[in-house]
């Protein structure tokens, strides 16, 4: 499916439209939002989208379904497969579960995520250019050695600083970590939080001096710095969470497609940054980034200046 074009096609729109459709809801009382969905275009899109992508997927999944009913009637060992379709059946242990609305709800989360990640990364190079430079001698000194290998991307550990950092100061939401309480809890100085209760962990302390000295600094080397030291090598790297950096949630279920965001992420950096110079247009500072209730959203209507890149470009075949 993941080489499907009208399935590729159907994700993005359909992430597209999800979004856009909660913005517009949002500017509804919430009493009527039940009635106004049925009639904002946005929303009418996402429920189309959604039922093609089930006529696309769900075919697979009795095919695949049928199969493994057919082995195991054989006395036959089911097919390895290494996909989410796969994944949600597993984690599922049984439990009934709608696949479509998994998959096109994951794409909607990663989709979304990956591409603010990368433009806010960009932002913050236009920001600080003096950060160029040596990001380029990083990325081109591993390659020179090592050529383009996963490993390669480990090695890139400036990159991986400059991109957890860049997430420090702009996280994808402004409290991370939301839960329901199933019951009340008494936590240790005294404070009850009532069943039902929502609740998060906001990501100010992010930016704390308590945590992080100089916190409104832009620091690409801060992390890099913290590797350095004893023990703490694997501690601060982009994918590692902690209590003081949630960019991808903490515990159990933090983010598990933090892997691939990161590797994906760094890829498109290293190209971009061989290939091309880019900067804000003149009188440009680095735009604010939009906060819709707990989320934030980089700037979409910025406009950056590119320049294709002439020295030491490397062959890409």
């Amino acid at each position: 499916m993941c080489k499907n074009d009208e399935w590729i096609r159907l994700s993005i729109g359909y992430t597209m439209d999800v979004f856009t459709g909660a913005h517009e809801l949002r500017h509804w009382p919430a009493l009527l939002r039940p009635i106004v969905n049925e009639v904002l275009p946005s929303c009418r899109n996402v429920r189309a989208k959604a039922a093609e992508a089930r006529s696309l997927l769900e075919p697979e999944i009795r095919r695949r379904r049928e199969n493994n009913e057919k082995l195991l009637a054989e006395g036959k060992p089911l097919p390895k497969l290494s996909d989410t379709i796969t994944w949600f059946d597993e984690m599922a242990k049984g439990r009934p579960f709608d696949p479509t609305s998994m998959q096109l709800s994951l794409s909607a989360a990663a989709m979304h995520t990956t591409s603010d990640l990368l433009t806010n990364a960009m932002y913050d190079l236009c920001a600080n250019p003096e950060y160029f430079e040596p990001l380029r001698e990083e990325i081109m000194a591993v390659l020179k050695e090592d050529g383009w290998k996963k490993t390669s991307l480990y090695k890139m550990k400036l990159l991986d600083s400059f991109m957890k950092e860049s997430q420090r100061h702009t996280p994808t939401t402004i409290a991370m970590m939301q839960r329901k309480a199933r019951k009340a809890v008494t936590l240790s100085d005294g404070t009850v939080i009532p069943k039902g209760a929502t609740m998060a962990v906001t990501t100010d302390f992010q930016m704390d001096p308590q945590v992080y000295p100089d916190p409104q600094k832009f620091d690409a080397y801060r992390f890099l710095k913290m590797r350095q030291q004893p023990g703490q090598e694997n501690n601060w790297q982009f994918v590692s969470t902690s209590p003081e950096h949630m960019g991808f949630g903490h515990g159990i279920h933090a983010c598990p497609g933090r892997f691939f965001a990161s590797n994906e992420t760094k890829i498109l950096l290293c190209y971009m940054l061989i290939m091309y110079d880019w900067k804000f247009p003149e009188g440009q500072a680095r735009p604010k980034t939009w906060t819709h209730t707990l989320e934030n959203t980089s700037d979409p209507t910025v406009k950056l200046l590119f320049r294709r890149r002439e020295d030491d470009v490397p062959s890409w075949e």
